[in-house]
Formats: C-alpha cells, structure tokens, sequence
C-alpha cells in the first residue's frame, strides 16, 4: 500500500519541486522581511538596523541550514531506507545506489537518452538494466520516495529545527559585529525626597 501511494504519479506531482519552492519563498522572506522594516519611518534608526539584521540573519540561517542539512539527511537517509530494507528487491535501488545519481537519471528528457544511461550502468556494473526491470512505475517508486522525505524534511526542519538553531545563533553573530538591543535606560533617581526632608526638618527647628 506505501509503495503504490509513493510510486503514484499525482502523488509526485503534489510534492515535487517542495525544496525549490521552500528556497524561493525563504529567500524572499531574507529580502522582503528586513526591506520592509527599513522602509518604516516609525522605527528609530539603531532599533531598525538591529531588526532588519535580526531578521535577515534568521531566514538566511533557516535556508542553509535547510538545505545544507535537513534537506540531504532526510534525502539521503530516506532513500537508504528504502534501498536496503523497504524495497530491496527494485532494480532501481540497485541500478542508482545514491538519490542524486536517480535524479540526473530521472531528468533525462528522452527515452533514447534513458536507455543509454541504462546501458551504461550494466556495462559497469555486470548486471542487466533494461526497461524490463527499470519501469516507469520504479522511477516514480525512487521519486516519490525522495520528494516524501522532502516534505518531511520541509515541515519539520523549517517549523522545529532550523528555527530554533537560527534563534540561539543570531544574537551572538549581532554581538559579534556590533549590533546590540538597546535597552531603555534607567530612570534618573533625583533628590527631590532628600531635599523636602531638609526644608521639612529646616521648618521643624523653627
């Protein structure tokens, strides 16, 4: 039952291209976010310079740590998992041990240039890949199996992981460069008390 949801086409195409998306929108946040707030005329220079930073630093920090790392471990561990326990049996597991040397696969625009690829492999390998045993339905098997992680990896790396790295990470870097909060500073105390205890003992002699 997994297997015929990850290998079905609609399936696939509701969550391809989740990473491209994800980098695009994230990128544009890095840009609009901190434009925006550079543009408010209600916000006192120091206090934007620090927000617009703040800001800047937390999607940059969310997109590569996003792309840099919880994208590939889901990736790459999702594919191993299917390779060597899920579907151990599919030859397209055995013909593309790595999820990135499917995808070069998988984004071949002809099926003579499929076919020599496959060739190839066998050639290589001593094994026979063929449109046998390398189908369309085990291509869509290996895709959906990356693009799912990729989902995955999407929800829980920029909702949990990514956001809670970034947070601990900016306020170090700002310091590092300069850009501190300032705080509000504390009231003056004045004498005001001192002085009418004086006049009030001053009254009390006379």
């Amino acid at each position: 039952m997994i297997q015929n949801i990850i290998a079905n086409p609609t399936f696939y195409n509701a969550t391809q291209g989740t990473v491209a998306q994800m980098t695009i929108k994230t990128s544009l946040n890095a840009a609009a976010r901190p434009g925006a707030i550079l543009l408010d005329k209600n916000i006192d220079p120091h206090t934007k310079k620090f927000s617009a930073s703040k800001e800047f630093l937390y999607q940059a920090i969310s997109l590569g740590m996003y792309l840099g790392i919880i994208i590939p471990i889901f990736k790459h561990g999702a594919y191993s998992l299917a390779k060597n326990k899920l579907f151990k049996d599919e030859a397209i597991f055995k013909a593309f041990p790595k999820p990135d040397d499917f995808k070069k696969f998988f984004k071949l625009g002809t099926e003579q240039e499929k076919l020599a690829k496959l060739k190839e492999i066998s050639k290589a390998t001593g094994d026979t890949f063929n449109r046998t045993n390398i189908t369309e339905e085990g291509e869509h098997l290996a895709n959906g199996v990356i693009e799912s992680s990729s989902l995955i990896g999407t929800i829980l790396g920029l909702a949990v992981v990514a956001p809670l790295t970034a947070t601990k990470a900016i306020h170090p870097i700002l310091k590092a460069v300069g850009l501190v909060k300032e705080e509000p500073k504390p009231k003056e105390i004045t004498n005001d008390k001192h002085d009418y205890d004086n006049d009030h003992d001053d009254h009390d002699d006379d």
